[in-house]
């Protein structure tokens, strides 16, 4: 089995088509030519067939033509294009998702970290909520978590004891 290039897995072709089909409805609506486009948005001629058939892959040339002919882009639902990804993810980063949301409600937005707290008292307050069971989550997994919550910037380590982190939330 040959390997699929990149550029041929990710696509919404129905997205474009639509958006496309809706920016040429729009332009001529507004009674714009497809010269009064190119004048406006300086994008060559044949992209912007490309983009009223739906070809053109990148997404600001979108924008830029729906700008110019007054168009607010469409959402995804709207377009009635089913919402599912191209590929699951495996359960351990679903049950990581699923565990990273308890901790943004329940740990982050309730100011439990106003005061640095390591993954063990942040796995102790999600048991004592009742939002984990008992002994089903490891501190590792927490820990996992929070590097996340780190790398987008949400909290910070207040301070390192070995390998254990307390975590405070980033002001």
């Amino acid at each position: 089995m040959e390997k699929e290039k990149k550029s041929e897995r990710i696509k919404s072709p129905e997205y474009r088509i639509f958006i496309g089909k809706n920016l040429r409805e729009q332009r001529i609506n507004e009674g714009y030519t497809l010269n009064d486009v190119q004048e406006m948005t300086e994008i060559p001629i044949n992209t912007l067939v490309g983009i009223e058939k739906g070809q053109v892959t990148n997404i600001d040339y979108y924008v830029e033509y729906g700008k110019a002919v007054k168009y607010p882009l469409a959402t995804l639902t709207q377009a009635e294009i089913k919402m599912q990804s191209a590929k699951e993810l495996p359960k351990e980063r679903l049950k990581a998702i699923k565990l990273t949301k308890e901790i943004r409600v329940n740990i982050i937005l309730t100011g439990f970290l106003s005061v640095g707290k390591g993954s063990q008292q942040i796995k102790e307050e999600l048991e004592r909520l009742k939002v984990i069971p008992k002994d089903t989550i490891t501190t590792s997994e927490i820990a996992g978590v929070m590097r996340n919550l780190k790398a987008d910037d949400i909290v910070k380590i207040e301070s390192r004891s070995g390998n254990k982190n307390t975590y405070i939330i980033k002001k």
